[in-house]
């Protein structure tokens, strides 16, 4: 997987992903659910920085429905991305991880991360976490 940038001709910018063949047929139709999720972040975003709505001609100032729209978005995203971050940590674990080391990941203290994999080891994966990993 890559992704790379580049000045668009208006003066924007253009974001490209691109997944490797294995990576395509693994995830099936999710990435394009996660891209559109993760435009309306950015939409949300430019939204709260520029106080404009994009999105609609004239670019007008946001109405309470674009923000409705936003956050139904960024929500969706959110619970995807949650179960991604579980996922990775158990896999780190896994993969002869120990609580230090996911600390430093984390970006956290040793004892913070250590109750977080304790509290993970207590419960099974969720829906969302096997839809990460894969599972169904």
């Amino acid at each position: 997987m890559t992704m790379s940038t580049r000045p668009a001709d208006d003066g924007g910018l253009e974001i490209t992903i691109r997944l490797t063949a294995a990576e395509a047929e693994a995830m099936q139709n999710v990435p394009q659910l996660m891209a559109e999720a993760f435009d309306s972040h950015l939409w949300a975003l430019g939204m709260l920085r520029t106080r404009i709505n994009s999105r609609d001609p004239g670019s007008p100032a946001p109405v309470q429905g674009d923000w409705a729209t936003a956050l139904r978005d960024v929500d969706r995203l959110r619970s995807r991305l949650d179960a991604i971050r579980t996922a990775a940590i158990r896999a780190f674990m896994a993969s002869d991880g120990n609580a230090e080391r996911l600390a430093g990941v984390l970006r956290t203290d040793p004892a913070e991360a250590r109750a977080l994999w304790a509290e993970m080891r207590e419960r099974p994966a969720g829906d969302w976490e096997r839809w990460a990993s894969g599972g169904s």
